[in-house]
C-alpha cells in the first residue's frame, strides 16, 4: 500500500522549500508569494495531499500567540525586553502574552508563570528570567518550543538568544584599567540570586586579574547594606573604583555616597551595567548598554524558525535518501547524526557597547598602583 503524500512531497513538486509549504498550510500563506502559493496548492491538489490539521494544532498550539516570562518589570532592563519582544512579536503578525515573576522570589513563581503561560495554550514561550536552572525548564516543558532569553545559556534541549556577558565583563574590567584602577571593590551576589550578574561579574573578576588589578569581593545582599559595605571597604583597605552588578544597584551606591558625603568621582569612581534607565545620561552613570532591540529581533526570527520545524516535525520526517534501506552500521550512525544536527538547539549571543559617564574618572594620584 503506498503511502500518504507528505509536506516534502509537495515541496519537491511544486520546487519550493519545506518551510515555504509549512507556511501555506499553517500561516494561511503569510509572507509567500502568490505564484508560490499556487504552485504549492497545485501540487498538493494532483498528489492529493491533506493537511495535518490535528498535528497543525498540536505544533502551533491553536494560535498566533507567543508567550514571555520575564522577571521583575520594574528593573528597566526587563521593562525594556518586554517592549521590544512586543514590537518584534506583533512584526511578525502574532501577539505576545506575558507573565511576570518578582525580584526576590527564588524560582518558584517563574515554575508557576511558565505554567500558566502553557495552559493559555501559545504557540510558543520565550523565558526571560535570571534564576530558574534550565534543567528545571526542561522538565516543565516538552511539546512547546522554548527559548531562553538575556541569561546565559549552553543547555543541548533549549533554543537561547543572550547577552554576551562574558564579553561585557572584560569590557568593563578595561575600561576600569584604562583610567589607571589597581585596587577595587566588586559587589557579589548568589548564583540562585541571579545568574546574569554571575558571570558578568566572574568575566570581569579574571579580566582583571590578567591586568593586575586587585579585586576585593563585598557582598551586595541585602542591596542598602551591601552598597553601604562597599563604601566602607573603600575607605578602608584604599579601593579608587566599586563594581556594581546592575545599573540600580550603582544608582543605590550614589545615594548612599552622597548621604555620607563622599564625592563621585573625585574621591572613588563606580560603575553600572545594563545601560537602559531613564536619565543615566543626565548622571553620567558609566555603564555597559545590552543590545536589547537586537536580542528581541533575533529571538522572535529564531522561534519563528522554531515553529516551522515543530510543524515539519508534526508531518513526519522526510523521506529517506535512495538506498537508505540498504544501510550498514554506519550508515545508520550517519543518518541518526544528520538527525542529530537538525535539531540541535541555537545558543546564539549579542554583545552591548560600552557607555562612557562621569562617574569613571582616573583614580586619584595616592591609589594608583
Amino acid at each position: 500500500m503506498p503511502r500518504p503524500p507528505t509536506m516534502e512531497d509537495v515541496a519537491r513538486t511544486a520546487g519550493v522549500s519545506r518551510s515555504t509549504v509549512s507556511r501555506v498550510f499553517q500561516n494561511g500563506g503569510e509572507r509567500v508569494s502568490p505564484d508560490a502559493m499556487i504552485q504549492v496548492h497545485e501540487a498538493a491538489r494532483r498528489l492529493g495531499y491533506v493537511h495535518n490539521l490535528v498535528a497543525s494544532g498540536l505544533a502551533m498550539r491553536h494560535g498566533r500567540q507567543l508567550g514571555l516570562l520575564i522577571r521583575d518589570a520594574t528593573n528597566p532592563a526587563y521593562g525594556h525586553l518586554h517592549a521590544e519582544m512586543n514590537r518584534a512579536v506583533e512584526a511578525v503578525g502574532r501577539t505576545l502574552i506575558s507573565v511576570t515573576a518578582f525580584r526576590h522570589d527564588y524560582g518558584t513563581a517563574e515554575v508557576e508563570g511558565l505554567n500558566r503561560l502553557i495552559g493559555q495554550r501559545v504557540a510558543g514561550v520565550f523565558v526571560g528570567t535570571g534564576v530558574t536552572a534550565a534543567e528545571d525548564l526542561v522538565e516543565t516543558v516538552t511539546a512547546t518550543p522554548m527559548m531562553i532569553l538575556g541569561r546565559p545559556n549552553t543547555h543541548p534541549q533549549i533554543n537561547s538568544v543572550s547577552y554576551d556577558e562574558e564579553a561585557h565583563g572584560r569590557l568593563m574590567a578595561e575600561q576600569i584599567a584604562a583610567q589607571g584602577h589597581r585596587r577595587i571593590a566588586v559587589l557579589t551576589a548568589p548564583l540562585l540570586y541571579s545568574r546574569v550578574f554571575d558571570l558578568r561579574m566572574r568575566s570581569l573578576v579574571q579580566r582583571c586579574e590578567e591586568l593586575g588589578i586587585i579585586n576585593v569581593p563585598v557582598e551586595l545582599l541585602p542591596v542598602e547594606q551591601g552598597v553601604g559595605r562597599a563604601l566602607d571597604a573603600a575607605r578602608e583597605e584604599a579601593l579608587s573604583c566599586i563594581v556594581c552588578p546592575v545599573d540600580y544597584v550603582a544608582l543605590e551606591l550614589l545615594r548612599a555616597a552622597a548621604a555620607r558625603g563622599v564625592r563621585i568621582p573625585e574621591e572613588i569612581s563606580t560603575v553600572g551595567f545594563d545601560g537602559l534607565g531613564d536619565g543615566l545620561d543626565l548622571l553620567g552613570l558609566a555603564t555597559v548598554r545590552l543590545p536589547v532591540e537586537e536580542l528581541a529581533r533575533q529571538a522572535v526570527a529564531l522561534m519563528e524558525e522554531l515553529l516551522v520545524r515543530a510543524q515539519d516535525d508534526a508531518e513526519g520526517p522526510p523521506p529517506a535518501p535512495h538506498g537508505a534501506g540498504d544501510r550498514d552500521a554506519a550508515g545508520e550512525g550517519e543518518g541518526e547524526q544528520l538527525l542529530l544536527t537538525r535539531h540541535s538547539p541555537r545558543h546564539a549571543v549579542v554583545a552591548g557597547s560600552f557607555v562612557p559617564g562621569r562617574t569613571l574618572s582616573a583614580a586619584p594620584g595616592h591609589l594608583r598602583g
